[in-house]
C-alpha cells in the first residue's frame, strides 16, 4: 500500500468514526469556549482628615461602589492612615470573604488586634455580612495595601458602615462616620 492509499483508508475511518460519511468535512474542529469567571477590580483610598484638610474626618475616597450580582469582586484598599480606633472584638476578624481571609501587603490574614484596626468596611448584604479590615499604617510604610475577593449573591442596594469608631466627637461616632462618602456608603449591585 502506497502512501496516498493509507492516508485515504485512515481519513475515511476517521469520517467513519465522527460521522462525517457522506457529508463534507469540516475545514475546523468546533471548540466549545469557555467563559472566565468575571473579576471586577474596585480600588478605593483611605485617607486622613489631615491629607483631606477636614479634622477627624478620615475617608474612603470612593464610597459609592457598583459590582454584578455572583461575579468575584476584588476590592483593593489603599490606606494612609496610621492612627488606631475603638473597635468592637466581632470587627476585628475579616468575614464573608473567600476563605474569611484577606491579604495585607501580601500576607493572608483572618483576625487582628484590636489595636491594629484602623477601619473596616462592613457591608450587610441581607444575610451575608461582608467585614474587611483595614490595619493600622506603620510609620515605615506609605500605605497599607489590603486585598478581599467576595461576592454578592443578590443584586440589590447595600449599605457599608466602617466600625471601628474613627470619626470625631467623644465617642469616636460623629462627623466621617454619620457621613456618606466618607466612613459609610453604598454598594449597588446589579443583575
Amino acid at each position: 500500500m502506497n502512501f496516498k492509499s493509507a492516508l485515504a483508508v485512515t481519513l475515511s475511518a476517521g469520517m467513519l468514526a465522527t460521522g462525517f460519511v457522506g457529508a463534507a468535512a469540516p475545514a475546523f474542529a468546533q471548540v466549545k469556549a469557555h467563559r472566565a469567571p468575571a473579576i471586577q477590580v474596585i480600588t478605593t483610598n483611605v485617607v486622613t482628615g489631615k491629607m483631606d484638610h477636614k479634622k477627624g474626618w478620615p475617608k474612603f475616597t470612593t464610597a459609592m461602589f457598583h459590582a454584578k450580582a455572583g461575579e468575584t469582586v476584588k476590592l483593593v484598599i489603599h490606606s494612609y492612615d496610621d492612627g488606631s480606633a475603638p473597635v468592637l472584638a466581632s470587627f476585628t476578624k475579616v468575614k464573608g470573604t473567600f476563605g474569611n481571609a484577606e491579604f495585607v501587603n501580601g500576607k493572608k490574614m483572618t483576625a487582628f488586634k484590636a489595636a491594629d484596626v484602623a477601619h473596616t468596611m462592613t457591608i450587610m448584604a441581607g444575610n451575608q455580612q461582608i467585614n474587611v479590615v483595614v490595619p493600622v499604617r506603620s510609620a515605615k510604610e506609605k500605605f497599607v495595601t489590603v486585598t478581599a475577593e467576595f461576592k454578592f449573591a443578590k443584586a440589590g442596594k447595600y449599605n457599608w458602615q466602617c466600625e471601628a469608631a474613627c470619626g470625631s466627637g467623644k465617642s469616636g461616632w460623629m462627623g466621617a462616620m454619620m457621613t456618606n462618602g466618607w466612613m459609610r456608603g453604598t454598594w449597588n449591585v446589579a443583575k
